[in-house]
């Protein structure tokens, strides 16, 4: 039989995950708390939803298993209603698997069991229906198999012998409701010993003249004239629970421990029967809460973005070795959750193209302060997550080349305790970029080696970007090095490799009248303007031209 243990639908098979080295700086860099929190359906999904993000995996069979699952989930809205009621019916049977308190009330411990087994048998049956019922509709191999393995549970003869049996056990152990006790009196009346008599199915219950009266408060149960004392009013507390070996106990400790005996006399006859199931395993079952949770957290996600007017699409899986990436009107997904309680404003979140190949691996941009560099420096990294977790990504339409891992350099604040300063930080992550990433690696630089001197800072920048090229990986780096940009070809020209430079920009509209540009975050491939930039920063400053005049005829 198969084992559910040995069964994910997210990795197919024996497929292990891969993780990476530097997810902590990843996860700060590219804020992918915000990316996690908008797709997790709970906190308590969050961790989980981080792994599946770092785990990158290279096996293309992998990326286009969970494709084709999550297209099924989104195309069929009663599979996906439905398996929301059954996560939460997983979610109460994994609370069986918690180790009672009361582990020597054997009783206790056959009722937790017996509910489990029974909360098992009814939700493999409903997962099985769920999907059973789905029919045709069902097209990814993961839910075909899902649905297979279900079967071949069902048929077992285990499984038929449990789902017949347990209506004959629950009664055994549920249907105790009361028992009747003996008490000898002394002359004076005074309790003198007491002993158990019989157990029944039903409650005794203190039903009063004036309900009779009204035809009220009737229920099923031993009626009795005397007041039916409450175990948790004696104690004084509301949740009382009153525990058969407990010596603190209201009530007679030794007649209790006899009615615990009378329980355990009870519950063998169960046990007995129930040893055969001893391997049955909700854990098995409890294993596809989180691959579960994780879809539907991802369908939710992309339907609030789809909601909103915007495009989420499948990417195409490239060939690793082709190292490219191929997108149509990319936005920044993180930006969008940014504002997802406000009235998402369309022109703030702007589409960009993109293009990763042979035309050009590594990317100079450059552009003005707020023109919108970091943001669509981050968007290839969240786009590069998203669709090689086999997710959709945000954009018209996505081809991407699975990465062996993505490296992040971003600015640092500077912190008095470095020994070697922040030039020297920079360089030891420099350094440590160097020594993993991979051909098949991309790395993402926001303003770095920008502690130094520009002529420094231009000599070391372009030391990295040729050693990029070196390697062939992929990149990005954003900085307001024009030069570094303007130097692209001769860095093609003294370099071997196959990782074209080239330098792309951030656009803006300038006017020369009164030194104001506006930013339109397009970025394209073109050569640096820092012309434009100057006039921004004279206008900042109060410096330019014409701001220079005024002050002089005033």
């Amino acid at each position: 039989m198969s084992d559910f243990a040995a069964f994910s639908l997210l990795f197919p098979g024996n497929t292990v995950p891969e993780k990476l080295n530097n997810s902590d700086t990843l996860y700060a860099d590219l804020n992918l708390r915000r990316l996690v929190r908008s797709i997790s359906l709970n906190p308590q999904y969050e961790n989980h939803v981080t792994n599946i993000l770092l785990a990158f995996t290279t096996d293309v069979s992998v990326i286009r298993y969970r494709q084709k699952i999550l297209n099924d989930l989104l195309n069929n809205p009663q599979l996906l209603e439905q398996l929301h009621v059954l996560l939460g019916e997983i979610t109460t049977l994994e609370g069986y698997l918690t180790t009672p308190q009361w582990k020597e009330n054997v009783l206790r411990q056959v009722a937790w069991r017996l509910s489990e087994l029974q909360r098992y048998v009814d939700t493999v049956v409903a997962l099985h229906k769920i999907l059973n019922d789905a029919g045709d509709t069902i097209q990814s191999e993961g839910l075909q198999q899902l649905r297979n393995h279900l079967q071949e549970r069902i048929s077992t003869g285990t499984f038929q012998k449990l789902q017949s049996e347990l209506p004959d056990l629950l009664p055994k152990i549920r249907d105790i409701r009361s028992i009747t006790i003996g008490i000898n009196l002394d002359l004076d009346m005074r309790p003198l010993s007491a002993t158990l008599l019989d157990t029944h199915n039903e409650p005794f219950i203190n039903e009063t003249m004036l309900l009779r009266l009204l035809g009220m408060g009737k229920k099923e149960g031993i009626k009795s004239d005397s007041p039916v004392h409450d175990a948790r009013a004696v104690a004084g507390l509301h949740d009382f629970q009153v525990e058969l070996n407990d010596r603190n106990s209201p009530f007679m400790p030794k007649l209790f421990r006899d009615l615990s005996e009378l329980m355990d006399d009870t519950s063998r006859p169960v046990v007995r029967a129930m040893k055969k199931y001893v391997q049955v395993n909700s854990q098995l079952l409890v294993s596809l809460k989180m691959d579960i949770a994780f879809y539907l957290g991802v369908v939710k996600a992309i339907q609030q973005v789809k909601d909103a007017g915007l495009e989420m699409t499948q990417p195409d899986i490239l060939p690793m070795e082709s190292r490219e990436m191929r997108i149509e009107e990319m936005y920044n997904i993180n930006l969008f959750f940014q504002q997802v309680n406000k009235t998402v404003d369309k022109t703030v979140i702007v589409a960009n193209d993109v293009k990763f190949g042979d035309e050009g691996r590594i990317f100079i941009l450059t552009g003005p302060n707020q023109g919108g560099k970091t943001t669509y420096t981050t968007a290839i990294g969240l786009v590069q997550i998203l669709g090689q977790a086999g997710l959709h990504v945000p954009a018209k339409y996505a081809a991407i080349s699975p990465v062996d891992a993505i490296y992040t350099h971003f600015a640092k604040e500077e912190r008095p305790n470095l020994e070697a300063g922040r030039l020297g930080e920079e360089a030891r992550r420099l350094n440590s970029i160097f020594e993993q990433a991979t051909r098949h690696s991309l790395v993402l630089l926001n303003e770095s080696l920008a502690s130094t001197s520009a002529s420094e800072s231009l000599f070391l920048a372009r030391d990295v970007v040729r050693a990029f090229r070196l390697l062939g990986t992929r990149a990005i780096f954003a900085t307001h090095l024009h030069d570094l940009a303007a130097d692209s070809e001769n860095m093609n020209t003294e370099t071997e490799g196959d990782s074209r430079i080239i330098s792309v920009v951030s656009q803006v509209q300038s006017s020369e009248e009164n030194g104001k540009i506006k930013r339109t975050y397009k970025i394209i491939p073109a050569p640096p303007d820092s012309k434009s930039y100057a006039i921004e920063l004279a206008a900042r400053f109060g410096i330019s031209f014409e701001q220079l005049k005024k002050t002089i005829k005033r």
